[in-house]
């Protein structure tokens, strides 16, 4: 009898240790089915206002910063650096979210593939560059100072209007230049004629207006107005009337006539008469002994 009793007591025992079993099971599933459930729960980062952000204010770093949400909010930035530098379209709260139709729109300006027309009164002249040979501080639409090496002619604040590639081997370089009307014909004339030219990197601050400067041509009006002035300066002193000497130092021989100075001279005639030419004017002068 003893012996069924405990049979029966190990069964219900067992049952109930089963049932525990269970019933712990279930809830550690549960549990773990509950934080697989959370842990997959997706997040979200957008981008907030730190500080107030009035319009058309430039976005600073200290500004902004990133929240985190299970919630997805459209139409927002997502990382700072996407708006830090940029301008507000309108005013922005602390705490809200910087959206994109909140901040303006980056404006690119984008040059034309032919690239940029010369301005009224200037012409596009194309010049051959070896692409070994040029400057690496070339740029496009940048101002220049550009020289012949033989320094024929120099152009001040030039304008790169365009750089091509003419070749298939890309050896060389061709520079579209801007350059005024009324220069044209003398910079084809020099470019034909020159050994080269060089390319002067400027300085900002020292930018200013576009200037052609002929060099052989001032050299060669220097030298004309030079001559000139020597001319002149020989015709003005020829026509200073010489200073005669004293009558009584003219004598009847020819030897003894006094030279004059700068302007005359004495042509002796026969006898007591004397013919003195001063410039174009002759006058014949008499004395006694």
């Amino acid at each position: 009898m003893s012996l069924m009793n405990n049979r029966k007591s190990l069964i219900a025992a067992t049952v109930a240790a089963l049932f525990v079993l269970i019933i712990f099971g279930s809830i550690t599933f549960n549990g773990n089915k509950q934080k697989v459930t959370e842990s997959k729960a997706p997040q979200f980062q957008y981008v907030v206002a730190k500080n107030i952000i009035k319009k058309n204010a430039v976005i600073k770093e200290e500004d902004v910063e990133i929240k985190t949400s299970s919630v997805a909010i459209g139409g927002t930035y997502k990382a700072t650096g996407e708006i830090i530098g940029r301008k507000a379209k309108q005013d922005i709260e602390i705490g809200k979210p910087v959206t994109k139709n909140s901040i303006q729109e980056i404006k690119i300006k984008e040059e034309p593939k032919e690239g940029i027309k010369p301005k009224e009164g200037y012409r596009a002249i194309p010049i051959l560059v070896r692409k070994s040979s040029m400057p690496p501080y070339i740029s496009l639409n940048d101002r220049f100072d550009l020289a012949t090496k033989d320094n024929l002619m120099i152009i001040e604040n030039l304008k790169i209007l365009n750089i091509l590639d003419p070749t298939k081997d890309e050896s060389n370089k061709m520079l579209i230049l801007e350059i005024k009307s009324e220069d044209v014909p003398t910079f084809i004339k020099y470019q034909v004629s020159t050994k080269g030219f060089i390319f002067l990197q400027k300085n900002k601050e020292d930018i200013g207006e576009y200037k052609f400067v002929d060099i052989k041509k001032q050299e060669e009006e220097k030298k004309k107005a030079e001559e000139k002035k020597t001319l002149e300066e020989m015709i003005k002193q020829a026509s200073i009337p010489a200073n005669l000497p004293p009558i009584e130092k003219i004598k009847d021989n020819n030897d003894q006539i006094p030279e004059l100075q700068t302007g005359g001279f004495v042509a002796p005639t026969k006898g007591k008469e004397v013919e003195v030419i001063v410039g174009n004017s002759k006058t014949k002068m008499e004395f006694n002994d």
